[in-house]
């Protein structure tokens, strides 16, 4: 019991080694896992209540007094498009029919609170999703050096406005915007553009970009911020563009409807089944990935475990293995019992199997034995079965192979 129990005893144990090895690949992985994966997965959800989600954006209106809801359907060929939408960055652009539709709703008086993604082109310049195309929306370029720099946009200043009235001084900005329906107002169907807040450009003298706006469209209303980190629940506590935020859907939205925050084009579909999710947290987050590699570990620890690897004993004996006579076999066992010290009782142990067969008690001495050997004895003569065998009994020690093979041939004879 000692050996198993040291150091030693583990280490000549698979289920030991596979442990090590578990280990071992467990610590590198976490050393070598990708850096920067949660920045990637940025989200301004509805749902998330982590840092990066809007999760307390939509709580304070539903607070303040208008009905939050989340829309998990496309903008087309779904549900109708009505009351307010909020699109925050969203991660997938919403197609062109789905932009006609959204359009169609601000022409009847609906409201739109966007911040668009910022995109970039392969040529250095800034990109439109469809739906910036379809209201005249372009960036402010944040080049390269802008970001070794880590330039910002300086001097930002609100405008006179509703909306605007008593914020606090605004933080600092990287991304700007231009709305070409303030310079061009026929060419997008954009008209009334309002500045709330603006900063300057510090690469040209006085050249300031928008980076929160409202203007109309039809009988509707667009409010468009630049950046969406000042409204997500690590910034909107303090930040007061998530104010602003707030103060517009209050405003433009009817008590009576509802502000919905657009989930399907974050990647949050309202038609996934069970599998898909579950598909998605196994395989789409590094907690759902690590739980399934345990698993996966766990199930090949029980299936080594409980396997047989093949029988106890070979079919056919090998060569050199060649399996023992029934004679070899006592014969072994006897010089067992001789080096013991116990030939007697192995020779009781002979003639039990024989009590037994013959339905007679099992003897206890040797005196029993040798009596009951005697009385099924019927043979004639000193050479029978039972007669060899009583001889070895009787010798000191007993001759364990005569008296087996004795009571053996006896029991062949008998039937």
């Amino acid at each position: 019991m000692s050996g198993t129990t040291g150091a030693g005893g583990w280490a000549r144990r698979p289920l030991f080694w596979i442990v090590v090895l578990v280990v071992f690949a467990l610590g590198v992985g976490y050393l070598y896992r990708p850096q920067g994966q949660a920045s990637e997965d940025v989200r301004r959800s509805y749902f998330r209540t982590t840092p990066d989600g809007v999760a307390a954006l939509a709580r304070g209106i539903d607070r303040l007094g208008r009905a939050t809801a989340p829309r998990t359907t496309p903008l087309a060929d779904a549900d109708p498009v009505r009351g307010t939408i909020v699109l925050l960055q969203p991660r997938a652009f919403p197609s062109p029919r789905e932009v006609r539709g959204l359009l169609d709703r601000l022409r009847d008086g609906g409201t739109l609170v966007y911040i668009p993604p910022y995109l970039t082109t392969g040529g250095g310049g800034t990109a439109k999703s469809p739906l910036m195309d379809s209201l005249g929306i372009r960036f402010r370029l944040f080049s390269l050096a802008d970001q070794i720099r880590e330039q910002t946009l300086e001097e930002p200043r609100w405008h006179e406005h509703a909306l605007t009235a008593g914020l606090d001084p605004p933080g600092s900005f990287v991304h700007g915007l231009r709305i070409d329906g303030e310079d061009y107002p026929d060419s997008t169907g954009v008209h009334d553009v309002r500045r709330l807040l603006t900063a300057e450009d510090p690469g040209s003298s006085g050249w300031e970009w928008i980076v929160a706006a409202e203007f109309g469209f039809g009988e509707g209303r667009v409010v468009i911020f630049s950046e969406g980190g000042p409204v997500s629940n690590e910034q909107a506590g303090g930040h007061p563009l998530a104010v602003l935020a707030v103060r517009a859907a209050l405003a433009y939205t009817n008590e009576a409807d509802t502000v919905f925050f657009d989930e399907f084009h974050q990647g949050i579909r309202g038609d996934r089944t069970r599998a898909e999710v579950l598909r998605d947290f196994f395989l789409g987050s590094p907690g759902g990935r690590t739980l399934l590699h345990l698993v996966a570990v766990g199930f090949l620890v029980l299936a080594c475990l409980g396997l047989r690897f093949g029988a106890p004993f070979p079919a056919v004996a090998p060569p050199d293995l060649e399996r023992r006579s029934p004679l070899e076999h006592v014969s072994a066992l006897g010089d067992l019992y001789r080096k013991a010290g116990a030939g007697n009782t192995a020779a009781l142990l002979l003639v039990a199997r024989l009590a037994r067969t013959t339905r007679n008690p099992p003897p206890r001495t040797t005196a029993d034995a040798d009596a009951l050997l005697r009385r099924l004895d019927v043979g004639v003569g000193a050479n029978t079965p039972l007669a060899r065998a009583r001889r070895g009994l009787v010798v000191s020690p007993p001759d364990l192979a005569a008296v087996a093979a004795g009571i053996d041939e006896y029991l062949a004879a008998r039937g």
